[in-house]
């Protein structure tokens, strides 16, 4: 009995070498995955179905796991020693399909076994025929014009409905020629869709691109239209410094001219400068808080004057006494 009795000791150091998965193997998880990582910016509501199951593809394949939604990786036996391992990996893409998807679409499938279900279950609700999302597509395109974007911006949004056409609309490959001549039909007609949606600015130079024969291809016409947009915003600068300089001369010329013109007065009662008579101190009386820049001595015969001018006459003063006429002998 002792003889049939096995090790513990090598049995546990048997299993944790078979249990050593390599980094290549689709059942490897890393320690940086975890149940609430979400793999894409935008989760999915219902609406952009093509572009979330894309993104979707695209960080599933990077971490090895997209065999699990596509059905390539299959569910091991319970018995198998690999089940576990598979059933915890399954569990993990799990969560990041939950993740990615709104409150209400990850209720509905939560409840459903492995990530192949989920996603399987989730393509036949959103995904739709080629003719009804070839027409959303073909809609939105021509419906796209530049607006009050730059030309950048204009150009994303025109690329990223490109690339939603190409996903269904693929050309197949062929080695003719008649590969290279539908490719280069596509994207004449794309050129021409891009240049009919500018703003009338580029009018002049979407002439000058129509007239290029063989029309240029969308890379050299997007080079051409960001160099204009450039020169345009260097060009406005100095328009810029123009009109301010021009507020700022206009400023001094208003300035000077109020200083000016303060100096062409003339007072025709002290025929001094810089007032008229309406407004003369020595007529209408000087301010208790006026500051005279003369000497003490010139400000207080100036102040006396004003006193006696403003003072009735004394009786029996030399300005008061009438004219006598003088008695002849």
């Amino acid at each position: 009995m002792s003889e049939n009795r096995s090790d513990p000791i090598s049995s546990n150091s048997q299993s944790s070498s078979s249990s050593i998965i390599e980094v290549s193997n689709p059942l490897f998880l890393a320690s940086s995955d975890n149940p609430s990582t979400i793999l894409v910016s935008k989760v999915f509501d219902g609406t952009g179905f093509a572009s979330w199951k894309r993104s979707m593809t695209l960080a599933l394949s990077a971490k090895n796991k997209i065999g699990f939604v596509d059905g390539t990786i299959q569910k091991p036996d319970e018995n198998s020693n690999q089940f576990e391992t598979w059933n915890r990996v399954n569990s993990m893409v799990i969560s990041w399909l939950l993740n990615s998807l709104s409150k209400d679409i990850a209720e509905s499938v939560l409840f459903l076994q492995t990530a192949c279900d989920i996603w399987n279950e989730i393509n036949q609700r959103y995904q739709q025929a080629n003719g009804a999302l070839v027409y959303q597509i073909q809609k939105k395109l021509f419906s796209t014009t530049q607006g009050s974007e730059d030309f950048s911006s204009y150009f994303t949004k025109m690329k990223k409905i490109w690339d939603e056409l190409n996903m269904i609309q693929e050309v197949p490959a062929c080695t003719c020629g008649s590969t290279a001549k539908i490719k280069k039909y596509i994207e004449e007609q794309r050129l021409i869709q891009l240049l009919m949606g500018l703003n009338e600015s580029y009018k002049s130079t979407r002439g000058q691109i129509l007239m290029m024969n063989p029309l240029p291809s969308i890379a050299t016409v997007h080079s051409l239209l960001i160099h204009e947009e450039r020169q345009r915003d260097i060009n406005s600068i100095p328009n810029i410094i123009a009109d301010s300089m021009a507020m700022n001369v206009n400023h001094q010329t208003s300035n000077s001219n109020n200083s000016f013109n303060k100096k062409n007065l003339q007072c025709t009662h002290c025929k001094k400068s810089g007032h008229v008579k309406a407004t003369c101190y020595r007529i209408n009386g000087f301010p208790s808080d006026f500051k005279f820049t003369k000497s003490k001595r010139q400000d207080s015969t100036v102040q006396n004057v004003i006193d006696n001018s403003n003072s009735p006459p004394q009786v029996g003063s030399c300005e008061t006494k009438p004219n006598l006429p003088i008695a002849s002998a």
